[in-house]
């Protein structure tokens, strides 16, 4: 039933209700359960309705908007998809990258929302910015929530995980934040020092079985944003569809736990080994762990991954005259394939 018609029939029976209420002989012989039954069914299909013509308007939006890479569908299969490094997102799959959800869950709309004002530096998406209206956006979120093979008007929204405010940096954070970039393996795609050339780096992929170019942490964009609240959503959510894992739990490492795989005495140096042990000898064992309260738990992950995001920020080699001079911005820049 279109909008239209389901809109007199509201006012019909809102006036068989009034006219109930003022004839107190004819009230007797209505049936008031059947008629707010029938109202409560005429109001979920004005909303179905209402809903299809919303979504119906984001396509419309999407295609002309987005159709161009992304496809009609969504698939990431549009006319200009093979000219583009990263290529455009499949919409219709759940691998949505930058999210405040765990990993592996879908985005929420204010997700998608952040992505289409923003933009996704480093690659083709641009920064629509203001040029849709809050409504177009919520249409365009609509539609692209649409393509997805579990969504429908039943579906729940995924919780949103809570961002931890980032703390400025202290004195030991940057120490703090490199010990925790060799003990959790960032080293192995991004490299020692951040250039992106690690020893696993040559073989990433991602769930399609396409290669991944590691981010190099001195000079690249980052797609979802150089900043430090940015940084550690990405730490907390991980990239869905991508090697890059979440490290909320991993973040609680005992001072004596295996600290895995660690670099070569000659890949470290004389100054990052004693500053692994410097940070082992402050943390607390695995015992002391397990004795915290869910409160001193978070509180020791937020201050480590805020620690690893002042220390992968301060990566940045994007200064200095010649940038100055030459006026890059990288953040605009598309991206090398």
């Amino acid at each position: 039933m279109t909008a239209r018609r389901v809109r007199p029939a509201l006012l019909v029976v809102g006036a068989i209700l009034a006219g109930s209420s003022i004839r107190g002989g004819d009230a007797a012989t209505a049936d008031p359960t059947a008629l707010v039954e029938r109202v409560e069914r005429l109001e979920r299909e004005l909303d179905r309705a209402q809903r299809e013509a919303s979504v119906e308007r984001g396509a419309r939006l999407f295609a002309r908007a987005c159709a161009a890479c992304h496809g009609r569908n969504g698939r990431g299969d549009g006319p200009a998809a093979s000219d583009l490094h990263p290529p455009p997102r499949d919409l219709s799959a759940r691998q949505i990258r930058f999210r405040t959800t765990a990993t592996g869950q879908a985005p929420r709309p204010e997700d998608l929302q952040r992505t289409l004002r923003n933009g996704l530096p480093g690659t083709a998406m641009p920064a629509f910015g203001d040029l849709f209206s809050d409504r177009e956006v919520a249409e365009l979120i609509g539609f692209i929530d649409s393509l997805r093979p579990d969504a429908g008007p039943g579906t729940t929204l995924p919780q949103p995980l809570t961002i931890p405010t980032v703390a400025p940096a202290g004195s030991s954070t940057l120490e703090e934040g490199r010990s925790l970039y060799l003990l959790l393996g960032c080293w192995r795609c991004h490299g020692v020092n951040g250039a992106g050339r690690g020893p696993s780096a040559a073989t990433l992929t991602d769930d399609d079985g396409r290669p991944i170019r590691t981010t190099d942490l001195r000079h690249d964009p980052f797609k979802g944003g150089r900043d430090a609240q940015a940084v550690v959503r990405t730490l907390l959510t991980g990239l869905n569809g991508s090697p890059m894992p979440d490290y909320g739990e991993a973040m609680l490492i005992g001072a004596d736990g295996d600290p895995g795989d660690l670099p070569t005495t000659e890949q470290l140096g004389d100054g990052d080994a004693a500053a692994l042990e410097r940070f082992f000898g402050a943390s607390p064992t695995r015992k002391a762990l397990d004795a915290m309260t869910q409160d001193e738990r978070t509180e020791l992950r937020d201050r480590r991954l805020s620690a690893l995001a002042h220390y992968v920020l301060s990566l940045d080699r994007r200064r200095g005259a010649g940038h100055w001079l030459l006026r890059a911005q990288p953040e605009r820049e598309a991206r090398r394939p």
